[in-house]
Parts: structure tokens; sequence; C-alpha cells
């Protein structure tokens, strides 16, 4: 039995002994073949390769490839614009284009494009890779300069456009969107493209507004507490750790978001297929509510004082819908209702009660004081003589002359009669 093996094992080894070689020499015939072939009536990207063998056909689209390259590409957008493309966002592949060839013919350049370095020359341009991608291959696999994208006229339109003045933690994100497309189904999620929430919230409102003006399912959208500053009524945004802003292209084409820069404003539209209809989106029944007045007492104020501890604000609703106008009418649908609480002012008053005011005091005579003369001797003497005056003054008689008395020692006048 261990001889049969052995004979076995010692046979397969013959046969591949003879074998290996034969195949190795049939490829070896096979390549050669190839190599000495001649190319019959064919064409290579306009290059006329018949009666040349691969290698010398090799060398001549290598040599057709370097004066392809001296030029850049002249890339005419749908609005008439005219950009210059290097050629380095190509690739030729000559050894795959002539395994390619089976029979004579016109055959393109088996050409590939490299779309991180085709990126920079479209920005802040109306279109987007897969707009200029397929014609671009199309034009140098057939050593083409000019790339013309007219037939996307037709198939895209803006469909909706909103126009910010952004912060820069807005025009990062912004620019991350440039070119974003979306196929039937897929969703836009506003928090793939920044980290900064207070500055997502704010771009939120207004790209609430661009997909609130077409057919675009809102998946996710939730509001503040209060509208923010800036804001218009329906169109609040916020975006935190749990919030986000969300829709989905329910229609069964690709649309895409394109970034125009002007200055200090961004414009950011939405490229696609026209809609059946025409979109707008309305805020209607705005309502408001006062605030109401609230006063409360405190003893740390003074008394008499008070302060307002609480501004008031007046509270608001809205509702937003978005309106299809068609030839029959329209027709409403509504896409949220946002309503703000009113905030009430609060007064603070003190309750320590304010003291009785002191009674006035009675008026009192005046008290003359005279000017002291230089002498005051003599003002002395003065004032108690006058002070003796008022004195008698003040019995209330008047003071009559003095009468003078007869002396009784006297001799009566002797010439009187008796």
């Amino acid at each position: 039995m261990k001889q049969f093996g052995m004979h076995v094992s010692i046979l397969i080894g013959l046969v591949l002994l003879v074998s290996l070689p034969t195949i190795g020499l049939v490829n070896y015939l096979e390549a050669s073949a190839k190599t000495s072939a001649t190319y019959k009536e064919t064409t290579v990207a306009g290059i006329d390769v018949s009666g040349m063998t691969r290698e010398e056909a090799i060398i001549r689209l290598d040599n057709a490839i370097k004066d392809f390259n001296n030029t850049p590409f002249t890339l005419t957008l749908v609005d008439g614009t005219a950009l210059e493309v290097g050629k380095d966002v190509v690739s030729f592949n000559v050894d795959a284009t002539l395994d390619g060839i089976e029979t004579s013919g016109e055959y393109p350049l088996v050409t590939t494009v490299d779309e991180e370095l085709l990126t920079p020359y479209l920005n802040n341009q109306p279109v987007t890779l897969t707009m200029v991608t397929p014609p671009l291959v199309e034009a140098a696999s057939n050593f083409n300069s000019d790339v013309i994208l007219e037939m996307t006229a037709t198939e895209s339109e803006v469909v909706s456009s909103i126009t910010i003045s952004p912060t820069p933690a807005m025009r990062s994100a912004v620019e991350r969107m440039n070119g974003f497309e979306m196929e039937a189904g897929d969703i836009f999620s506003l928090k793939t493209f920044g980290e900064d929430f207070d500055a997502l919230s704010t771009l939120g409102s207004s790209m609430y507004q661009l997909f609130a003006a077409t057919p675009f399912q809102i998946l996710e959208r939730v509001q503040h507490e209060r509208l923010p500053a800036g804001v218009e009524l329906g169109y609040d945004v916020k975006i935190d750790d749990r919030s986000n802003f969300a829709v989905q292209n329910t229609e069964q084409t690709s649309y895409a978001l394109i970034v125009l820069e002007e200055g200090n404003t961004m414009t950011i539209q939405l490229l696609g297929k026209a809609f059946v209809g025409a979109y707008e989106s309305r805020v209607e029944d705005v309502t408001s509510v006062p605030f109401q007045n609230v006063v409360r007492f405190s003893s740390a104020l003074t008394a008499g004082s008070s302060s307002v501890t609480q501004s008031g604000q007046t509270g608001e609703s809205g509702k937003l819908y978005r309106v299809r106008i068609t030839e029959t009418g329209e027709s409403l649908e509504l896409l949220g209702f946002d309503f703000y609480e009113p905030i009430p002012e609060i007064v603070t008053k003190s309750s320590v009660p304010v003291p009785e005011p002191e009674p006035e005091p009675e008026p009192t005579e005046p008290i003359i004081i005279p000017i002291l003369p230089d002498n005051p001797e003599e003002w002395l003497n003065e004032w108690l003589l006058n002070d003796d005056v008022q004195d008698n003054n003040d019995d209330g008689y008047e003071q009559q002359p003095p009468v003078q008395q007869e002396d009784p020692t006297a001799v009566p006048n002797e010439g009187a009669v008796g």
C-alpha cells in the first residue's frame, strides 16, 4: 500500500514537471504575440494606432498625453461661466486601454478623476462633483479640453435659496455644506457640519427657511424656550446635545447644496430638478399675549423704595405653513406651531412702614440784639435810663411835668389884696 502511494506521488510529480514549462511557454507565446501583433484600423482617443505594435502604441499615446496636459480644461457651466481646471485632476491608464482592444474600432482612454484635486476648482460655483465628473471623464478620455455642462441645464435649477451674513463659526459649517448631495431618501443632518451649537442654532433657522420651501420632510426640529434675538417667529431651531435639525429628500431625484460667497454674505442654494408646483413658506395666525404685573414686598429695601426685579416680556405664537402653489390653487401643510409664554414683570416694594413726620415748632418773636458801642459803660447807662423810662411808661399813666411846690416859709406878696 505504501509503495502504491509512492508511485502515485512520483507520477504526479512527473506530470507537473512536464506541464508547468508547457504552461509557461504558452503564456510567453501569447504575450509575445500580443506584443508583436499590430492594431488594424484602430484609434485611441482620436489617435490612430493602426499598424503599430503594443509597444509602439504605448509610446505614441504617452506622447499624446504629454501634449494634452500642456493646456488646462475649459469648463463651461450652465450659466455660461467658464472655469479653467488643471489637467492634474485626471490620470490615464494606457495599459488598461490597450488590454481592452479586441477588434478594430475607436476606443477612449481609460481615465480617472481625482475628486480631491478637482474640488478646489469648484468652490463657490453652482455645480457639484457629480455634475462635473462624468463630462470631465468623457472629454479627457478623448483628448478634449473643452467641457460643457449644457446637458445639466434642463435637469438642474435652483429650487430654493437663502442668503445669510455668517459669523466665523457659521461660515465654517456652511463651507462644509458646499457640494453636499442628497440622493433620493438621503437625510440632511445639521449637526454633521459643525460642533458649535450656538452657531448651528442660528444657521438652523436659515436652513429651516430653505427646506420649508421644498417638499422635503422635516424629520427633527426643536424650538427654544424663548425666541432668540434676530430669529423670525416660526423658524426657531435649537441645536444642543439632545436636539438636531434634520430633513429627508422625499423626491425621486438627487439634489445638492451649493454655496456662493459675495463679500460678507453667503448664499446657500438647493440645486436639482424642479418640483411639481411652486413651494413657499408662510407664518400665519400670529398672536401676542400681554404680560402680568406682579408686586412683591421685602423688608430688605429702605422704607418707601421699590425696584423692578424682573422685566416683563410679551408672549407670542405663530404657525408655520408650507404652501404648495399649482394651477388649481394653494394647499397648506402645517410644519410647526411655536408658542412662547409671557414673562411677568415683578416689582419689589419695601415692607418697612414710612415714619410719621415730626410737628413743626411754633414761631417765636425774634430777639433784637443792639449793636454795642465802642464804650460799654455809656451803653450800659443809656440802657438803664431807657429801661427806667420804659418801666414808668408801663404803669399806664401819662407822664406829667413836675409841679413846683411853694415854699411854706416864703413871705406872701405884699401887694396882694387879702
